[in-house]
């Protein structure tokens, strides 16, 4: 046991020492804002960072103790991801009561990561929970992602009649295991039934929809995903009603979640096309939810559409897109590495058809070959056009090209491309190419090119961790975006 006294003695040699030093006369107005960029600096990497400056901060000095209770800002962001080192759950449940107290009225965020790789069946995390379900009326963020472990079902109710005005990004993962889909109705609200008017990102996983499904009106950028547990089909009408919302955006789907009408005795066909005006971004991680929705939706504000393939290889009855699709707003086009296996090609008639209803698609980005054998050298034959049927994607100002590049056979590729956009000024490349003097010497000096790296994002639309995004879980997208070396 540490003698009190010696305690008192380090208290006062920290004072002291601060007292002598400069920064000891820095105004308060300036060291708050020092307080902030450090605090700012040390949530760069979006993961949780131990100590919490804040407390470091806080336990400096007297005076700057005093300054940093005297800034609701600097506790109005809660984070919490649960590792062996992380210490006991009851300190960070008097952590959690603190910052809720500290903060003030201030608008919060809470980032929680219940999922853990230890049996703590009893739930010894959830009273976070407790702790926090007073204060939603002030909460900006809510961020829970959870695992069977720790489920989340207990709190439905209690959320169902929670009010969450300020509410803008949400995120409740429970996946939980489910038998049935009698629980799910298309928009039909379980949680903050009263409304979240403010709510713009909303992120889901494969159970979220049995449950725990908030107003949909007023959500801009919405994201469903699987984790871990094995979903079950949902009704493409519930799909229909996601595409219809008013304010819909960004629409991401790395889930093969509903059922779709490539499979007659499933999913039924929309008798009118889904109207969704306001969709600028899309991104699909399975074929056939690309394919009902190039089929099936009217989106005249699409930007971007991220994807793995459009044609499915190895089926009798392959399903096909209309001859004439229109997206005219359309200018960027994705190709994410497809998962191996026989129904993942990108090249086919379904391409072709999309190719020749894009004409001005100006940016292209391909993340290397997929598990069928030659579909990189076939998707880029339909990509690059012949002298029988030119490419209509002349427009091309932009692209990156990750694919293999150790024999002359596939460093040709990339000046096949090359020579095949005219309009081409920028190409994106993995490092190693610029190393090649065979690659180099295929590129005109008027293209600017340059290595893949992190200065620019690998797709148009994807979340990265960083100071003011603190989701513990990458995303899924990213990992088909890995640079060939």
């Amino acid at each position: 046991m540490i003698d009190p006294d010696m305690v008192d003695l380090i208290h006062e040699r920290h004072e002291l020492l601060y007292t002598s030093s400069s920064i000891a006369a820095l105004p308060i107005e300036i060291l708050s804002l020092v307080f902030h960029e450090v605090q700012r600096t040390r949530r760069a990497t979006g993961k949780p960072m131990i100590p919490h400056v804040e407390i470091t901060l806080s336990h400096v000095c007297s005076h700057w103790r005093a300054v940093m209770l005297s800034l609701p800002s600097m506790w109005c962001v809660f984070q919490h991801s649960y590792v062996s080192w992380y210490g006991p759950v009851r300190p960070t449940g008097e952590r959690l009561t603190a910052y809720l107290e500290r903060s003030g009225e201030h608008p919060f965020d809470l980032w929680i990561d219940f999922k853990t790789e230890e049996s703590l069946y009893n739930r010894r995390l959830l009273p976070l929970l407790t702790i926090a379900i007073p204060h939603l009326h002030r909460f900006r963020v809510l961020h829970l992602l959870s695992d069977a472990t720790h489920p989340l079902k207990e709190f439905v109710e209690q959320l169902a009649s929670a009010s969450a005005p300020l509410l803008e990004t949400c995120a409740i993962c429970p996946d939980y295991s489910h038998t049935s889909l009698t629980s799910l109705i298309a928009n039909k609200a379980d949680i903050f039934r009263s409304g979240v008017p403010s709510l713009k990102y909303l992120r889901m996983d494969e159970t979220s929809m049995f449950g725990f499904l908030p107003p949909l009106d007023s959500v801009v950028h919405l994201r469903i995903e699987t984790r871990r547990t094995v979903p079950s089909w949902i009704p493409n009408t519930a799909f229909d009603a996601i595409l219809s919302l008013p304010n819909l955006e960004t629409l991401s789907l790395a889930i093969e979640l509903f059922e779709l009408q490539a499979f007659p005795s499933r999913g039924s066909v929309p008798k009118e096309p889904i109207r969704a005006n306001k969709l600028k971004h899309f991104r699909s991680a399975y074929v056939l939810i690309t394919i009902y929705t190039l089929s099936h939706v009217v989106a005249p504000s699409l930007e971007s559409i991220t994807m793995n393939g459009v044609d499915l290889a190895g089926l009798d009855d392959r399903p096909s897109i209309p001859n004439h699709v229109a997206f005219p707003s359309l200018r960027i086009v994705a190709f994410i590495r497809a998962k191996g296996g026989s129904h993942g090609a990108r090249h086919g008639p379904n391409l072709q058809k999309l190719m020749a209803g894009t004409r001005n698609v100006e940016e292209l980005l391909f993340w290397g070959k997929t598990g069928i054998e030659k579909d990189t050298e076939n998707t880029h034959c339909v990509l690059l056009g012949t002298d029988r049927a030119p490419s209509p994607w002349e427009n091309i100002r932009k692209a990156t090209l990750n694919i293999p590049f150790s024999s002359p056979t596939e460093i040709l590729l990339y000046h096949q491309f090359i020579a095949a956009k005219p309009n081409l000024e920028v190409l994106r490349v993995p490092p190693r190419c610029l190393e090649l003097p065979s690659f180099l010497q295929g590129v005109p000096p008027h293209i600017d090119l340059r290595a893949i790296d992190e200065s620019e994002p690998p797709l148009p639309l994807c979340w990265v961790p960083g100071p003011d995004w603190l989701d513990t879980e990458e995303d899924p997208f990213l990992s088909y975006c890995q640079v060939f070396e």
